[in-house]
């Protein structure tokens, strides 16, 4: 077992809910059911919001009191950065707050969807090819 499984598993549990969610990017199907897109987003705020607190209360601090000092960098430096990403995300969260507010500009929701989710992507590759692998190197 490597000491990452923990939020490997998160990461796989958010791919999950994107995979459900891209499907239903839709412009007309969005308009005749915004409620349904609406609650998936409303688990991927929420299993997102999750991981995050749960990497900032554990990984990175164990991360910075780590004997590696490529290690200690590296978690810095994804540390920082994501602190651009949850900010773009929390503006994401306030943009589309539920059914109503998806529903009165379907097409702006898919496209500031489909850009967080590139940035959400993008950056569960990058912390487990590039973070995580290390910590289970290191460990």
């Amino acid at each position: 077992m490597r000491k990452t499984d923990h939020y490997r598993k998160h990461h796989d549990d958010l791919r999950g809910i994107v995979s459900r969610l891209e499907p239903m990017l839709d412009v007309g199907r969005i308009t005749a059911a915004p409620a349904s897109v609406s609650a998936v987003v409303l688990d991927l705020f929420g299993k997102f919001s999750i991981h995050l607190a749960i990497e900032d209360g554990t990984l990175y601090p164990k991360c910075a009191s780590h004997a590696d000092s490529k290690l200690r960098q590296i978690a810095a430096s994804f540390q920082a950065e994501m602190g651009t990403l949850k900010a773009r995300f929390d503006s994401y969260k306030r943009d589309w707050a539920g059914p109503l507010a998806i529903g009165r500009d379907p097409a702006g929701f898919v496209a500031a969807t489909r850009e967080i989710l590139g940035l959400l992507k993008a950056r569960v590759e990058r912390e487990e090819h590039q973070l995580y692998d290390l910590i289970d190197q290191a460990a």
